[in-house]
């Protein structure tokens, strides 16, 4: 790995910045009009009790979303990063420092097909490596207790807890499928069962555009208890890209369990992704990855303030910490600007993570600091 810093997108920030301020006042204006238009609530009626979201039209129904026409609704999402990172060498040298900066917007389209199904679709632009992409786009038809959804679209495997500005390391799991096609069973509220066909990224040697499949199973025994199963035929589809020329001797599965739980102050959170064989492709230290995520979130009573405290351990997974930990700070300063501030600490067990300066230099360990403004509309 090279020590280099990101070009700064001073301008691109501040655009954000005066953008979020403009909203915090729409925002501000529009609260004061409807608290002259409207009788004061209870406290009580206008705090609802934190809960586990048990189908993705729950969770589109709890974010921000304006309905452009009766058929098609839209939803926005705004975000300005910047990272700063010190790496302590094993010798004991002097400190070495990197910085980055990247903005991201994405925006989601949910489209009523004439009452037989639904499409979504989610774009994006991304200011490191200057581009737009589309992250998203199916269509899902749905027949009680049946739901079929086909198109560009996450498999089922994980689910990738994190509340920090820099993911958890097993997000090394996750799998975006270009062409896909996902069968979920939903009886009643209690459980879903997900299988997915799908065409990933990588084949067998020799062999082109090969079909896998995914797993998943969820169940919500209550709105503040959730946990979920689900498995990968392929781990090399991962959008992390653990093989550089996408082609395998040999497939390798991939698992994942998380336990999550909440009430009206805390929410815990814990996942594990796991490949379940080895990668002949890769080094002996490399090619079995795991990583394991905890979280612990506290709300602050009568506060726009959560607090988050971190633990996080991998295994065999390139250019990443053996075990990092910290905390974080989200501060809500308007019901669409969310302000989060963390700190990380990354501790490299082994000389296997090296900076390339005029020299290699291997790294103790590493000290993260970042912020995020995110702007929801």
């Amino acid at each position: 790995m090279s020590l280099h810093s990101h070009p700064v997108f001073s301008g691109f920030v501040a655009r954000c910045l005066m953008l979020a301020v403009s909203l915090s006042a729409m925002a501000e204006l529009m609260a004061e009009t409807e608290k002259d238009d409207e009788p004061e609530a209870d406290a009580a009626e206008e705090i609802e009790a934190p809960r586990i979201y048990r189908t993705r039209e729950e969770q589109r129904e709890a974010g921000l979303q304006t309905e452009i026409t009766p058929w098609l609704t839209l939803s926005g999402l705004l975000e300005g990063e910047i990272e700063t990172e010190r790496f302590i060498p094993r010798d004991r040298g002097p400190a070495l420092k990197a910085r980055s900066d990247s903005a991201t917007l994405q925006v989601g389209f949910l489209v009523d097909l004439f009452g037989l199904a639904e499409g979504e679709a989610v774009v994006e632009y991304d200011s490191d490596p200057d581009k737009f992409f589309s992250e998203e786009a199916f269509v899902t038809f749905e027949y009680e207790p049946w739901e079929l959804s086909l198109g560009k679209q996450f498999t089922p495997l994980g689910l990738y807890f994190g509340r920090f500005v820099t993911g958890p390391m097993l997000e090394f799991g996750e799998t975006s499928a270009r062409k896909s096609a996902l069968l979920t069973y939903g009886p009643n509220d209690d459980f879903d069962l997900t299988i997915a066909a799908y065409q990933g990224r990588s084949s067998e040697l020799g062999e082109d555009d090969e079909w896998d499949w995914a797993i998943g199973f969820e169940a919500w025994p209550s709105d503040r208890f959730s946990f979920g199963l689900s498995y990968q035929s392929d781990l090399s589809d991962a959008d992390e890209r653990l093989l550089e020329d996408d082609h395998y001797i040999k497939r390798v599965p991939v698992a994942s369990a998380y336990l999550l739980g909440i009430t009206d102050e805390f929410e815990f959170s814990l996942e594990i992704v796991a490949a379940l064989d080895d990668f002949r492709e890769l080094e002996k230290e490399l090619d079995r990855p795991l990583a394991w995520n905890a979280e612990v979130a506290y709300f602050f009573p009568d506060q726009d303030l959560d607090l988050i405290i971190r633990l996080e351990k991998s295994r065999e997974l390139d250019e990443e910490p053996e075990f990092r930990y910290g905390a974080a700070i989200i501060w809500y300063l308007d019901r669409r600007i969310i302000l989060t501030m963390e700190y990380l600490r990354g501790q490299f067990e082994t000389d296997s993570f090296a900076i390339e300066k005029k020299e290699e230099i291997a790294i103790r360990h590493v000290n993260t600091m970042s912020a995020k403004l995110t702007v929801e509309f």
